[in-house]
């Protein structure tokens, strides 16, 4: 039987007497006993608008690609490889660089970190703009990726700095909902960009618009900046956990996009991927938990149940919403023959719901103080709407499409920041923000990984159509195309109505057993939520100020939630 207990976050007067020593390592911590600082009505609309304007172009341009893809695709002649990384690559840095950012905003504060972030994001648009050619569009991405990582994360930090909890709740919500209308408005801004103007658009977009956040970052974002000299910083930070942590990362995800595609599995290539990821993965962890004094994710993190329950559901959750973002566009323009216009603002039918699910469930949050029965809520509907994804047809049924996009766009709405909430209710104070960090490596890199894994599923099962497609009188070098590498890319001419109808039919049903993977996946994820101990969100809240500490110990802030933390254990066996 589950007990409802509060989460811990109480200020309390700190004094020499009660100071637990910990490693000397330079820590963040938390604020002095006075109560968080009260922010004005307009103070506090100012600095979430600047956040959430930065959360709003990083999103933007996650999903803003998506309808131009084909386009680009047949520009440069790109192979269903080459397709994926221009995804991937974005998702792979932000994933690798997100631990990173996490430590560095400790160390020097979130706002001058915030801001790096920034250029970085719009350097990377730069370049992707000017792209001549794959290699330079992938390593475009890559540099958006990078600074998109930090955008995100830091957000999700200055917002658990500055509000308790509870309140956490409805301003998580309220990214979310941001988030979800940049994925709504992204496709058809996308679509529109790639018929009416270029496909380049969707970077150039990009410069102005962060210009615009970085002033407004730049002059109403008031938090704790601390004055840290840049050596002192540099000394501090765990780069053993660093260069491992992205090392393991970029391996992993190579590995999984050449096999099968550009290498088989079996391949030494491949292998020697894979195995020394897990080794670099392996030496990461044993880094973190034994070796580093200053650790860029704590054992606290994984220490409870509950935690390890909360990533899991937040990984299922990335790897399934990145995957739908990436690969429904395909299925409306290679098997539906959408213009990237058209597809664009079909994905509104989930956009929209998404949006309104996640604002809602963050107000519910902050009124109820609950948040475990949306998040299981979520799951359910997720895992239902995938499901129903396997039936969707090789041709246009609006009764169809539009109730299967609404049902998943529901089920992943109270998910964007639920799971956040929940690993957070378990981290001492000191801990949330690379606890958050943590949060968003797992959501990036399991999202990188969907992709992948999506395009991994659908290339093999067009491969076994090989023999189906050559029968029915389909010329040689289309079959090849369609079997091994160009089903993305390639929009074949010269085929019969009866043909066009079967290679319709095999994209749709190689695309099938992609759904399936995902509903598995989903379903998982719903298990997981049932690891998730049940807690009443609190009010209370002490503020954290990054920077080095200067005595190497702990507040009697987490000295006291570590002891209640005992204390819940032992109610809960």
């Amino acid at each position: 039987m589950e007990k409802e207990t509060a989460s811990m976050s109480t200020p309390t007067t700190t004094s020499p007497s009660n100071l637990t020593p910990l490693s000397s390592a330079p820590t963040s911590r938390p604020a002095s006993p006075s109560p968080t600082p009260r922010r004005s009505k307009a103070a506090t609309l100012a600095l979430v608008a600047a956040l959430c304007l930065s959360v709003f172009l990083a999103a933007l341009d996650t999903v803003l690609i998506t309808t131009a893809l084909p386009t680009i695709a047949a520009q440069f002649h790109i192979t269903d490889a080459g397709y994926a990384w221009i995804g991937s690559s974005y998702l792979l840095t932000n994933a690798a660089s997100v631990p990173f950012w996490g430590k560095i905003s400790d160390v020097w504060g979130r706002k001058p970190v915030l801001l790096i972030a920034n250029g970085v994001f719009l350097v990377g648009s730069l370049v992707s703009a000017l792209a001549t050619g794959l290699a330079m569009l992938i390593a475009g991405r890559a540099v958006q990726g990078l600074g998109g990582g930090g955008i995100v994360i830091l957000v999700n930090i200055c917002i658990s700095d500055i509000f308790s909890i509870r309140d956490r709740g409805l301003y998580l919500g309220i990214v979310g909902a941001v988030w979800a209308i940049a994925s709504s408005l992204g496709p058809v801004l996308g679509g529109a960009f790639t018929e009416k103007l270029s496909w380049r658009w969707c970077f150039w977009i990009n410069l102005p618009a962060d210009g615009m956040a970085a002033l407004v970052l730049l002059f109403f974002l008031d938090i704790h900046t601390p004055k840290v000299p840049l050596m002192a910083g540099l000394r501090s930070i765990d780069w053993l956990g660093a260069f491992t942590m992205a090392g393991a990362t970029v391996m992993l995800l190579l590995g999984l996009q050449f096999g099968g595609v550009t290498y088989a599995w079996s391949s030494a290539t491949v292998v020697c991927l894979l195995v020394f990821s897990a080794l670099t993965f392996a030496l990461f962890f044993a880094a973190q938990f034994k070796l580093s004094p200053s650790p860029i994710m704590p054992f606290s993190i994984f220490a409870h149940r509950s935690n390890l329950a909360a990533l899991a559901v937040c990984a299922t959750d990335a790897l399934v919403f990145n995957s739908v973002a990436y690969f429904l566009p395909l299925y409306f323009q290679s098997v539906l023959a959408a213009s990237p216009l058209q597809s664009g603002t079909w994905m509104l039918a989930l956009a929209i719901p998404l949006s309104i699910f996640s604002a809602s469930a963050g107000w519910i949050m902050q009124k109820t103080g609950r948040y475990l029965e949306l998040l299981r809520g979520g799951m359910a509907l997720m895992t239902l709407g995938l499901g129903l994804f396997i039936m969707l047809p090789p041709h246009l049924d609006w009764s169809r499409v539009i109730p299967f996009l609404v049902l998943v766009g529901i089920g992943f709405g109270p998910n964007f920041m639920a799971p956040l909430i929940a690993l957070q209710t378990r981290l001492p104070p000191a801990d949330v923000a690379l606890g958050t960090a943590t949060f968003g490596f797992v959501r990036m890199l399991s999202g990188a990984v969907g992709v992948v894994l999506g395009q991994v599923v659908f290339q093999s099962q067009m491969e076994r159509q090989f023999d189906r497609l050559r029968e029915a009188g389909i010329g040689e070098s289309i079959v090849e195309a369609l079997a091994r590498g160009g089903a993305i890319a390639e929009a074949p001419a010269r085929l019969t109505d009866v043909q066009d109808e079967l290679v319709r039919s095999v994209k749709t049903g190689s695309m099938a057993k992609m759904w399936i993977l995902f509903t598995v996946v989903s379903g998982i994820g719903l298990l997981a939520s049932f690891g998730i101990s049940k807690v009443k969100l609190s009010s209370e809240h002490v503020e954290v100020k990054p920077g080095l500490g200067s005595s190497g110990v702990v507040s009697d802030t987490e000295s006291e939630f570590r002891e209640k933390e005992g204390v819940r254990r032992r109610e809960e066996v």
